[in-house]
């Protein structure tokens, strides 16, 4: 299958970060993909990210940029770029520049070898204490859920456009939760690849807000209830197969 990837970058006041980020994604997206289009949701930013958002869309025929009135989250920002994809795969990859180019560029690097890429982080200890605990419990309660070993619930992924448009997730930061969990139970396949995140890659980011935390309790809580007390998810697929790639250097 062609090598064609949407490529989605939120932004919240990421004016002094997004140039490079986009950066990064451009260089390996024109050495490693077929096709690819950049999807920039400015999520009502309050400073000049919108201004360097249009800048860069000027430059390159492949970015495209969204604005949104005001701040709605990157639930949001995932919604209006998988409505807008129209390349067979997608990812998010966020304006703040907290993964490395070359965990970009591994995640690119796998597009087309699986129906489903999940990146894990090689690098946790780059998170804070508390960023680490959440997500060490976000990827242990995903591994319950799913019954599907994977090393990490809360990175980057490649999804299947077509079939990423047929679950249904919300607006919350929760949204790439209720994804994963259900393509992980139905894609056929599924390969796992490291990448490395920046130095201090929380410094501008707002999930340890406590109304992020409690919007993923509430999100995780609703799966289980629907997975192991109505049974509305339905027996679990099969197994599929899962493939570790090198990390990239």
């Amino acid at each position: 299958m062609k090598r064609a990837l949407s490529i989605i970058v939120p932004a919240y006041n990421e004016e002094a970060r997004l140039a490079a980020t986009v950066g990064d994604v451009l260089a390996e997206a024109a050495d490693l993909l077929d096709a690819f289009e950049v999807l920039i949701v400015n999520d009502g930013s309050g400073d000049g990210t919108g201004a360097v958002a249009d800048r860069l869309a000027a430059r390159h025929p492949q970015v495209t940029v969204l604005h949104q009135p005001c701040n709605r989250g990157v639930g949001a920002a995932y919604h209006e770029g998988l409505r807008r994809a129209r390349h067979p795969y997608l990812t998010l990859i966020p304006g703040d520049r907290a993964f490395h180019r070359s965990g970009v560029r591994a995640l690119f690097a796998a597009v087309g070898t699986a129906e489903l890429v999940v990146s894990y982080r090689a690098n946790m200890e780059a998170r804070t204490p508390l960023r680490r605990f959440l997500s060490v419990c976000c990827t242990r309660s995903m591994r319950l859920l799913t019954g599907r070993p994977i090393r990490d619930a809360h990175s980057m992924y490649v999804f299947p456009t077509e079939r990423a448009r047929l679950i249904p997730v919300h607006d919350g930061y929760g949204y790439h939760i209720q994804a994963l969990s259900a393509l992980l139970r139905s894609c056929e396949s599924y390969v796992e690849v490291p990448v490395r995140l920046n130095p201090r890659p929380d410094a501008s980011s707002g999930v340890m807000r406590p109304r992020v935390i409690a919007a993923l309790v509430w999100t995780m809580g609703r799966l289980y209830l629907r997975r192991f007390l109505t049974g509305r998810n339905g027996p679990a697929a099969a197994t599929p197969p899962a493939v570790a790639l090198r990390e990239a250097a």
